[in-house]
């Protein structure tokens, strides 16, 4: 979970004791949209992730910043700490990660992330977790894909823009394009993880 429901409060926010359930669930759902746009644990973790091994001599890893490697395997064979460098983004080998032509399974175990979730990743999560609870006491989540494009008053009617920049959203739980692009970017890397601990 990246917040408490204590954290709500600094946003205005104080749910009534009957929406304890009702607010876990949207924290959880929401560090979940959060974390998976990332493409890694943005605190703390143990992680483990197989790459495949190219010529490249740094080797970047999801979730920086990396902070210790427990292990690294080449095709199952364990590598010596001695054959390569911790860096703040991944590990840096100066033969490269290949053996020649043949491109290895490279196996990292890492400890990597943050101690603290960071402030706009809070706020991020607490809007999110607010907007979902706004919608659930009125009643539901309905898509909320568009934007009231034009009203008329005379025969009553509302158009919405359905298409566009910035039009997107469908739940408070989905994050637009250019949040899970800007998060990939700060806490993802070029490969996935696979396992988190």
């Amino acid at each position: 979970m990246l917040i408490a429901p204590e954290i709500l409060t600094r946003y205005g926010e104080t749910p009534e004791p009957a929406e304890a359930a009702t607010v876990s669930e949207l924290i959880a759902s929401a560090s979940s949209a959060i974390t998976s746009a990332a493409g890694a644990p943005i605190v703390a973790a143990t992680s483990t992730i197989n790459v495949l091994g190219v010529g490249e001599q740094l080797l970047n890893l999801p979730g920086a910043p990396v902070r210790r490697v427990d292990e690294v395997l080449v095709d199952g064979t364990l590598l010596e700490p001695s054959a390569y460098r911790v860096t703040n983004t991944g590990i840096y080998r100066s033969g490269g990660w290949a053996c020649g032509r043949v491109l290895p399974t490279i196996t990292i175990t890492y400890f990597h992330g943050l101690d603290e979730v960071p402030r706009d990743v809070q706020s991020l999560c607490a809007s999110m977790v607010i907007a979902g609870l706004i919608a659930t006491r009125e009643g539901g989540w309905d898509l909320q894909n568009g934007r009231v494009s034009s009203i008329g008053i005379d025969d009553y009617r509302e158009a919405y823009a359905t298409s566009g920049e910035g039009i997107e959203q469908v739940t408070p739980m989905d994050l637009p394009a250019r949040t899970r692009k800007a998060l990939k970017a700060r806490f993802g890397g070029s490969v996935a993880v696979v396992n988190s601990l």
